[in-house]
Parts: C-alpha cells; structure tokens; sequence
C-alpha cells in the first residue's frame, strides 16, 4: 500500500487559494452560480489529495462524510419549499402581507418598513421579501420624498433579521447543518444577540425616520390600497388564516423537533388551503412541487405570492451539498486542518474563537462573494476546534448567523449586495450606513458574543 505524504500548511493552502481564484473568476467576473466554482473546488482538493497519496475510497469517504451532516438541514429545506406554498394557498402569508402593511404610518414609515420585512422576510425570506414589499416601499418613499438610502437600509436590515432567526431561512438551516446543531436550537441561541440588535436598530430608525418624517399619510394609502384589496379580494383573511403558523410555532414552544413541527404547518396549511380558501386540492399538490402561482392580476403582489414548492428550493439545496462536500474532502484529508492550525495555535479562548471566525465570515464574503460560502467555508474551518476547546457550537452559529449571513448584503460584488442593489437600485456604500442591524450585528457579535463565549469557557473550567 502507498504511503501518504504529511498533509503540511502549503498544500491546504495550495487547495483553498485555488478555490477561491476559481471562484472569483466564475462568480464574480462571468455572473456564474457558486455550483460549478465549487465542484471545481472539490476537483482541486481531489486532486491534492491523490497528490498526497489517498486512494479514491479515501476521497470519496471524505466527500461523503462531509454531506451527512447536511442531510437533515436538506430535508428540512425541502419540506419549507412545501410550507411556503401551502401557506400561500391557505392565506397565511397573504394575511401577514396584509395586517402588515395595515401597520404604515407616515411617521413611523421607516421603522414600520423594517418591521414588516422582518415579518415577511421570516416566511418568504430575505430575497423574496426585497423583490416584492421592498421595492413596493421604494416607490412609497419615493412619493414621500424619503432619502432612498434610508428606506433601502432599512428594508435590507429587516429582511435579513427575518432570515436570520426563521427556521424556515435557507440561511439558518445551512447554519444549523455546518454547526451540526437542531435548527430550533440554533434559533433560540442566537436571539441573545439579534434581538438586542434589532431594538437598538428600531429607535435608530425611530430616530432617522422622524428627521425624515413625510407630511402626507394619503400618499401611504394610495400606494398601498391596491395592493391591500386585491388581497382582500383573492383570499379570504381572518384570525383563522393565521393559524397555520400559530401551530407551528406552539410545536417549536413544545420542543417537538423540526421536521415534524414543519409537517404539522403543512398538514394545517392543506387544511385549511381547501376549506377556507377553496383551492382546488389538485392544484394544492401540485403547488407543492413546482410553487404556488398567484395570479391575482397586480403585478407585484403576483411576484410576491408566486413561490414556494420544491423546485424552488433547489438551488439552496444543491449548493450546501457541493459546499458541504467540499469541507468534508478539506477535512478528512486534513487540509483544512494544516491551514488552520498556525492561526489556531495563537488562539487561546473561546471569545478569541469568536472573533476569529467573525473576522473569518466577513473576508469569505468578499473573497468568495456568496453567502452560503461565507456561512460554510468557516463553519467547516473552526467547527473541529470549537468541539476540541469544550466551546459549545452554538456559538459558532451565532457569529456565522451574525457575521455571515448579515454582512453578505453589505458587499457590492457579494451576490446578495449584487441583488439588493439591483432590485432596491440603490448603492450599496450608500444603503450601508443605513443598514443599522446589518452593521450593528457585527460589532455586538465581536465584542458580546465573544465574552459570552469567554465567560461560558471559564464557568466550564471551574467545574471541571
């Protein structure tokens, strides 16, 4: 049998630098997905790996290894796809569009607008939410003659709060899955820090949104009257729609695990997508598969409501089972490891970890412009080192959720900044200021997140 050579620092290295020249080149120069730059990715660390001496068995082990993890997370994204349409269907989230939007004042249009992509953004994710409600308020505050930059920043900050903390956010599960941690666990970790960060952010919307206060409340209504009654007259809104999610969410409150909490919200949806809402039950399972197709005649809120289904989540899918490949490859083969292990060594607590893999998450946004790489790359990087230091994970997911998952809008070339700006047609530096949880969540993971980590490692030392 052939002798492996020692996996050193310059062929880990050799691996990772490849990768993200490939990744640049394809992502950021021809507008590729990040699927192909990282299949190649795992072709270069293949290839390093048979360099080094492992047998194909060995490097299809590691790539195998590294996608069960995910697996769980996969499901639980497909069942979302599932969720998300069914929910439209019964008018779960047509009602949350709706009350929401009831919720507009003049005075309190910036907070307001935040608030309710927060909402949204939780049952339809950030994308969804600023391609639909966030260019809707876009052309309100244009009318109100609003600074574009603060609206921009404050529909930014709230959809990427929603997504930060939904169980139901492709983000999230990523998360979970790399922390290898229940989704519901993750969620209920890191709100010790998002919602601090998003009440700070509140009053600085308070604050900015009254120096910008519009006069004129009619102008609010005679942009959003039409879209509040074609949803009043496609669906039939009450309590009741609501209940779906209120299920779902005393599920998680019960303790019961994901994947049978999102099939009760699914069974409810059907339920009720049939009975209140008269949907033909045909068209329900086929929703199911391919989305749900609105076709109430207004333009945006057809864009809006016009999602969900499996299909539609395929390309979240699909990339955590090429990036989670990737790590595992890196790993087992020790590649991640000769990386890291310099960096590692001049580490010496838990809020050190933290703040490494911080400043980690925000240079994989910029260098490997996409957030499921930023999420995955230093979750798979530390996650190892997390568990050999005794720091529980849950604090990686916290600063992944908060240094990854927020940050990726705030980079023009990153593919969510690349989104947001194209959508919101606002900058980037010039929303970046205004993105108040974006920005705030960075520094509150930094400074809070890394002593909470050092204050849980030494309690654990007194202990033992």
């Amino acid at each position: 049998m052939k002798q492996k050579k020692e996996t050193r620092f310059h062929h880990g290295l050799i691996t990772l630098i490849g990768t993200i020249v490939i990744m640049f080149i394809l992502v950021v120069c021809y507008d590729a997905s990040p699927h192909i730059p990282l299949i190649l990715g795992c072709t270069v660390a293949g290839l390093m790996a048979k360099y080094l001496g492992y047998t194909w068995e060995e490097i299809l082990d590691g790539l195998i290894k590294g996608i069960i993890p995910s697996l769980e997370a996969m499901i639980i994204l497909v069942l979302i796809g599932v969720l998300i349409a069914t929910w439209i269907g019964a008018g779960t989230v047509p009602a949350m569009i709706y009350y929401g939007l009831n919720l507009i004042s003049a005075k309190y249009f910036v907070v307001a607008v935040m608030i309710i992509c927060s909402i949204i953004a939780m049952a339809v994710g950030s994308w969804g939410t600023v391609g639909t409600v966030g260019l809707a308020f876009m052309g309100i505050s244009a009318v109100l003659q609003i600074n574009p930059a603060v609206t921009a920043g404050a529909i930014v900050s709230g959809s990427y709060m929603g997504e930060a903390v939904s169980p139901l956010s492709d983000a999230t599960n990523l998360v979970a899955a790399v922390g290898r941690k229940p989704i519901f666990q993750v969620v209920k970790h890191e709100v010790k820090l998002i919602i601090p960060t998003y009440l700070i952010a509140a009053i600085g919307y308070v604050i900015v949104g009254l120096r910008n206060a519009p006069r004129d409340e009619e102008a609010i209504s005679r942009n959003i009257e039409p879209l509040l009654d074609s949803i009043s007259e496609n669906f039939s809104i009450g309590p009741l729609t609501m209940l779906p999610m209120v299920l779902m969410i005393l599920c998680i409150l019960i303790k019961v695990p994901a994947i049978p909490s999102i099939l009760v919200g699914i069974i409810a949806a059907m339920t009720q997508a049939v009975v209140a809402q008269q949907m033909d039950f045909a068209v329900l399972i086929d929703s199911c598969y391919s989305g749900y197709e609105s076709a109430t005649g207004v333009e945006m809120l057809d864009e809006l409501l016009s999602a969900g289904g499996i299909t539609d989540m395929m390309y979240a899918v699909t990339v955590i089972l090429a990036a989670m490949a990737f790590g595992g490859l890196m790993q087992s083969t020790n590649q991640m490891g000769a990386v890291i292990s310099p960096i590692i060594s001049k580490i010496k607590t838990g809020g050190g970890m933290v703040r490494l893999t911080t400043i980690s998450c925000i240079a994989m946004n910029i260098i490997l412009p996409d957030q499921y790489l930023g999420i995955s790359v230093p979750g798979q990087m530390y996650g190892e080192e997390f568990e050999k230091r005794g720091i529980d994970k849950l604090f990686m997911t916290d600063t992944l959720c908060c240094a990854a998952t927020v940050t990726s809008p705030l980079i023009p070339w990153n593919t969510c900044g690349a989104y947001m700006m194209t959508v919101l047609g606002v900058s980037a530096m010039q929303y970046f200021k205004y993105a108040y949880f974006n920005v705030l969540s960075i520094f509150i993971v930094f400074i809070f997140g890394a002593w909470l980590a050092s204050r849980e490692g030494k309690q654990r030392r007194k202990t033992c």
